[in-house]
């Protein structure tokens, strides 16, 4: 299987459909999820870019300077 690179990759998710991540689904289910972000995300030579809606669940912690 050849690999897959794109200049940039737009991960969108809905407001009322298809998540990113949701902290009620299993545990499964979320590790499924993160696979899949990280294939995308590692398919971008240049940029990322998230459109999401305002009040999103937080997809990674925070860090204190």
């Amino acid at each position: 299987m050849a690999e897959k690179e794109f200049d940039g990759v737009v991960i969108f998710e809905h407001p009322y459909a298809g998540r990113l991540l949701d902290p009620t689904w299993d545990p499964e289910r979320i590790l499924a999820q993160r696979r899949l972000l990280r294939v995308a995300i590692t398919r971008a030579r240049s940029f990322v870019l998230f459109v999401r809606p305002q009040g999103s669940q937080i997809l990674c912690g925070t860090r204190e300077a």
